[in-house]
Parts: structure tokens; sequence; C-alpha cells
């Protein structure tokens, strides 16, 4: 059942009664508002804004990390927003460098503070850009890698030993490669290390584009990573890498390196993102091809600690499905968040909540009469759900959308901000 909790004459009458909130930092024009319709919160400027991570923090509120577009800059720059309990919103802050900037991802470390990781353009290639912000959102360090070519960060994590690593890919002049980086900080200045790269196994050089989307330390010191490799023929398959501690595959150490593929028959699978479970197997989410150009639909792969497949389903319709996130629940089971595509509405919100061996327990759509896209989800204290992601369903261009649900799905609704 799918849930649709917008109507044209709910949507007439909430935007009459639309209650707003500015935002502490001007994101994209002067009458750029928090604002809140059937449930939904949605911010954003009058160019393209999207969020792509959210978590909750540690005093049971919540932070969004998105990319916006600011016409001071006229580019792309990476907006940190914080909200209350309820969904007040606190702060907010925006950082640019000279060029295009690219938001991915977001943790709250162990201090209270928050660690962010994107890309900027430096005037003739993309470099990764990891930001370490504290509790006031106030930057207490950036650094950059600046390789000779292109450089992306997709995803952080903080580390046992309070330092990060950031998985993301890198062009080496033939091709793009996996890239595990390692970032610390001494108090004076931020360094860097390679743990892993993917073009360590190219010898010759494989002539494939592998793309890392997603990593995390796991419970033995180890790490896990997930993404895709794009051969010469253009058909993609999933890469899940278990590096132990020093950054190896051996297999004595429990370290592996699997390529998975659907039975689609297309061959064309991309790995988005992983976690490691409370059995210490990993759950993947991600998406495949299901016939002609654009027509995909969403897989989860479950394995054990070894990397050996337990079950591996699909999910989704007739048209162009996508997944961004999955999480194991608190009960043991998982959640996914993405969009779905009906010809009515477009794009949706998507969440599939299954059980522990990959049922479907309920999926649920939310959004309004244009495109809306889920890009993270993450599971609250109370046992429901925070997501972010954009929609286009509030104006001509994308805004950030934050939306709470419990753990059935339904939409939790709080009372309006007040304007200041």
């Amino acid at each position: 059942m799918y849930l649709r909790k917008m109507y044209f004459f709910i949507l007439f009458f909430g935007l009459i009664s639309l209650s707003c909130e500015k935002l502490a930092q001007n994101p994209g024009d002067d009458t750029t508002d928090l604002d809140i319709d059937n449930g939904i919160s949605y911010w954003g400027g009058i160019y393209n804004d999207v969020g792509h991570a959210v978590v909750q923090t540690a005093d049971g509120g919540y932070a969004v990390v998105g990319s916006q577009y600011t016409i001071d800059t006229l580019q792309q720059d990476l907006n940190l927003v914080k909200f209350s309990p309820s969904l007040q919103l606190e702060s907010s802050k925006v950082l640019n460098l000279s060029y295009n900037n690219i938001a991915q991802d977001l943790q709250q470390t162990k201090d209270g503070g928050y660690i962010l990781v994107g890309s900027t353009f430096n005037g003739s290639d993309y470099d990764v850009w990891v930001v370490k912000y504290d509790s006031k959102l106030d930057t207490t360090w950036s650094d950059t890698v600046k390789g000779k070519y292109d450089d992306f960060g997709n995803s952080v994590h903080q580390t046992q030993d309070g330092g990060f690593i950031v998985c993301g890919n890198k062009y080496d002049g033939d091709d793009y490669d996996i890239v595990l980086w390692k970032f610390n900080y001494n108090g004076t200045s931020p360094s860097y290390s390679v743990i892993w790269s993917e073009d360590s196994l190219d010898t010759p050089d494989n002539g494939t584009n592998d793309y890392g989307k997603y990593a995390h330390q796991t419970n033995d010191g180890g790490y896990i990573i997930v993404g895709s490799s794009f051969s010469t023929t253009n058909a993609s398959e999933t890469r899940l890498i278990k590096l132990d501690s020093s950054g190896d595959t051996l297999a004595t150490n429990g370290g592996f390196y699997k390529t998975f593929n659907n039975s689609s028959g297309y061959l064309d699978d991309e790995g988005i993102f992983v976690q490691q479970t409370s059995d210490n197997g990993y759950i993947v989410v991600g998406n495949y091809a299901t016939g002609g150009w654009g027509q995909k639909n969403i897989f989860v792969l479950k394995t054990n600690y070894q990397g050996t497949q337990i079950f591996l389903n699909t999910y989704g319709g007739n048209n162009p499905d996508g997944a961004s996130t999955v999480r194991q629940t608190l009960e043991g089971g998982f959640v996914i968040v993405g969009n779905f595509y009906s010809q009515s509405t477009m794009d949706d919100i998507w969440v599939v909540k299954l059980t522990h061996d990959g049922s479907t327990e309920w999926n649920k759509t939310y959004g309004g009469e244009n495109g809306d896209f889920g890009k993270s989800i993450s599971q609250t204290e109370d046992g429901g759900f925070i997501i972010t992601g954009n929609t286009y369903s509030y104006g001509n261009q994308s805004e950030v959308l934050l939306l709470k649900v419990n753990s059935n799905g339904d939409i939790v609704t709080f009372e309006e901000p007040t304007s200041e």
C-alpha cells in the first residue's frame, strides 16, 4: 500500500497557512524559508538545493547536510542545518571554497561536533573535501585531497582511534579507482594517507572505472567498502571489499574481495550503501538494470561475515526506481530509502521496511505532485525514522526536505515553527 498524502485541495489550503522560519544562513536568495506542509519540512532558494545525509544527534535533534546554490558565489555550496527533536530550526552553516562544492555524507563525532565529506572544484578538477565542525557549527579544520586529476569523497566515518575514513574514487589518467583514505588531526593540522586503492590490484591497469560509494570501520578494526565497477562495455558489477586493519584483503585476516550480479541478464549493478549487521555479516543496497536505458530496480544483498550471499532480493515496479541507503533496525530487520516512480506523481520518496530475512513488512511513499527523492534515512531513538532528500513539489527547482515517520511509516507532525 502506497501512502499518498497530498491531494490538490490539501495542497491548496496548506499553502495558504504555511508557517515559515528563516534559515540562519541565507542559502540562495532573500526569501529562503523553512516551510512545513503536511509534516514535510522543506527549504531552499530559487535554484536547486539537495539534502544528502541526515543523522539524529546526541541531544535527540537532527542534522542535515546538503548542497545549495548560492547567488553571492554563483555556485553550489555545502550547507549544514541543525534541528531540535521537534524539528524546530536551531542553526545552519554555509561553507564554500572558490568554486563548485558538493556535499555527500555527514556523521556526528564523539566530541559532539560533526564531520562532513564532499568534493570541491579547484578550477581544473575536483578534490576531496573534508570539514570538521564543533557542536556550534564553527569550523575546527578542513582538508582536501589534491590529486593530479579528479578525486571525489562519497562517505565519511569516524574510526576507533578518533580519526576518519573517507571512501571515494580518483581518476588516475586512465580510469577511476576506488580509494579509502584515512584522515587524522593532531590539534594543529590535518593529514591523510591512503589505506587502500583499487589500482593496487591493477597490474597492469584493468581498464575499468571503479567507484567507491560507502565505507565504515568494522567491529574487528578493519573496513568494509561497497561500490561498483564499470567495464569498457558499460556493464557494471557490485564490489564488496573487506579489509583488515592494515588495509589488506587477505582471507586469513578476515578480508575478501567479492563481485555480485543480479540474475536479470543485463549485468548492470551498482552497489550504493553497506552496513555491518549484528551477526557480523553485511547488508548492501543498490540498483540494477531491468531493461532498456534508465530502467532499474532496487536490490538488497545480505551476506555473512565472509561475504557469502545469504539472500539477494529485488524490489520495484515497471519504471525506474532507485535506492540510496539501507540500515539495520533495532529489532534486527532493515529499512531502505529511495524513490519509486508512478505515472501520476512522477518520483515519490519510497521507504521499504524489511524483516530480518528480507521479507517486506511494509512499504510507503511520500511526496507531492512532482518529483520527490529520498537520499538518506536513519532510525531514531523512538524506533521511527528520519529522512532527507529533495523535492520539486513546492517550486520549479529542487528544495531540501526533512521528514519524520514512526515505526509504521506514518508521518509524525510537530507544532509549526514560530516566525523570526
